[in-house]
């Protein structure tokens, strides 16, 4: 279990608030997180903690709480809440804590929140289902959120899945609240990732949320390529045979790509009000980061143009798939007007020869049935012949 300590809580003035020690006993994902963190909403960095008093936070059930530590190398490590977050408090080190809430009750996730002393607007906005939220960026004088939209673990998913990042001078924390039935469960591949050497741009809680913003991106990245080289094999498909790709196929690679433009979209629009957002707060930090952030910027600009030309390129498969189809409803068109001219003399001889007149000679001649018949099939093969050879039939 997690405990949390406030320290001098009965001899503290009114108007300041004690500092808050951690102690774990085990580290686990399951395992409690603090309450009253220092009070985020006036975050400050103490010297000295101490202990007086006890109070412990139980984890939701499926909840998943994670936390990392940076060294001066910009390596990351696995370590306890205690650490994280008694570390942040006194300033001595950087540190990222992810809470994976799953889906669940909004009130009840409220609550649970509410005992961290988030910021308020933090509060209101991650405790709300996962599909009211929208790519934002917002500055406080001592935090920032962000909240971005990344691609889900489950390609095929219509569910919009965002993270929320609460950064701190020392201290970034990040919260996932889409269903792991529809986001998938990434997090293996972030933890892999932002352990390996030189993933960290700097050893700053700024830098590990840019480090988080390259993963996703690079990952929305990689998927464009991927549609692009799957469009560009159907194209080469259709070179050979056009009637060999279906409609369906078409479909599918422009809803896809549709869902990879608005993921690569919104990214680049995190990115440009993170700029703009670091003058307003002391959440974020890019002195040293303005390189990685405008490499950032300048990927995600580049995935968009890579999704304007595939959209142009599916517009033109499809454009031909709709040819091939207008051509076949064009010969079946030409078929039933060869039909139709054929058969107009035909109609001509039955209707004259159906006349009912006295004197018809053909009537009495014994070889007129069989001298119809033949005029009728000449008429008919030779107007056959004379659109065959037109190029009627090609």
């Amino acid at each position: 279990s997690i405990r949390i300590d406030v320290a001098g809580a009965a001899q503290a003035p009114a108007q300041s608030q004690a500092p808050l020690a951690l102690v774990v006993e085990a580290v686990d994902e399951g395992v409690p997180l603090l309450g009253g963190v220092g009070n985020i909403r006036s975050y400050s960095v103490a010297s000295d903690v101490s202990t007086a008093s006890v109070r412990t936070i139980p984890a939701l059930p499926g909840m998943k709480i994670r936390c990392h530590g940076i060294d001066a190398n910009g390596l990351m490590f696995d370590c306890s809440s205690k650490e994280a977050l008694r570390g942040a408090k006194r300033g001595k080190g950087n540190f990222w804590i992810d809470i994976d809430a799953d889906e669940r009750d909004a009130d009840e996730l409220r609550a649970w929140l509410g005992d961290l002393n988030l910021p308020l607007f933090f509060l209101s906005v991650i405790a709300e289902r996962s599909e009211t939220w929208a790519t934002q960026v917002v500055a406080f004088k001592t935090s920032a959120l962000t909240i971005v939209r990344f691609l889900p673990q489950k390609e095929r998913t219509d569910t919009e899945t965002h993270v929320a990042a609460l950064s701190l001078p020392n201290l970034l924390m990040t919260f996932t609240s889409a269903p792991r039935s529809e986001a998938g469960d990434l997090y293996s591949t972030l933890h892999d990732y932002m352990h390996g050497e030189e993933r960290l741009p700097d050893s700053t809680a700024s830098g590990v949320l840019l480090a988080l913003l390259r993963f996703h991106i690079d990952r929305t990245s990689r998927s464009m390529r991927k549609l692009r080289k799957h469009v560009l094999k159907v194209d080469e498909i259709m070179d050979r045979n056009v009637a060999s790709v279906s409609i369906d196929a078409i479909i599918d690679a422009k809803d896809e790509l549709l869902r990879l433009l608005a993921c690569a979209e919104e990214q680049n629009e995190c990115l440009v009000a993170l700029e703009r957002a670091e003058a307003d707060t002391e959440g974020l930090d890019f002195a040293h980061l303005k390189g990685s952030l405008g490499v950032l910027i300048a990927t995600t600009s580049a995935t968009e143009r890579m999704a304007l030309r595939l959209e142009k390129q599916i517009a033109d498969l499809r454009q031909r798939y709709e040819g091939l189809q207008q051509e076949k409803i064009n010969r079946r068109l030409a078929v039933l007007t060869v039909l139709s001219a054929v058969f107009l003399p035909l109609t001509l001889f039955s209707g004259i020869w159906g006349m009912n007149f006295s004197h018809m000679p053909e009537l009495n001649n014994p070889y007129g049935y069989y001298l119809a018949l033949f005029l009728m099939v000449a008429t008919a093969s030779s107007m056959i012949f004379y659109f065959w050879r037109l190029g009627w039939f090609d």
